[in-house]
């Protein structure tokens, strides 16, 4: 049981991700509920009048993994619904826009 137990951890964590392809079908001007089909909800997100952006955390392609950075964090901002911005939360550009 003992050894299951971290096993079953890592499994949980990584389905809890979104693969990095996936995040290569975002484009700006997509509705809201098309991103949500291609990533899924988003882990967290924040709100402003007219403004929205949600986070995700995206598994990096299996060569571009190492023990101690396996995923990406990424941001998806919208206006009026529509996708406006998004890229990789530690880019200064969109960390930027969202604080517009």
């Amino acid at each position: 049981m003992k050894r299951t137990t971290p096993g079953l951890l890592v499994l949980l964590l990584a389905g809890a991700c979104v693969h990095g392809s996936n995040f290569e079908r975002v484009r700006a001007g997509m509705s809201e509920s098309e991103v949500v089909s291609i990533m899924g909800a988003p882990e967290t997100s924040t709100h402003a009048p007219g403004r929205e952006c949600g986070v995700y955390t995206v598994l990096k392609d299996f060569w571009s993994r190492v023990p101690w950075d396996m995923s990406n964090r990424y941001i998806v901002c919208y206006t009026d619904g529509r996708v406006d911005s998004f890229g990789r939360a530690d880019q200064p550009d969109v960390r930027t826009s969202l604080r517009q």
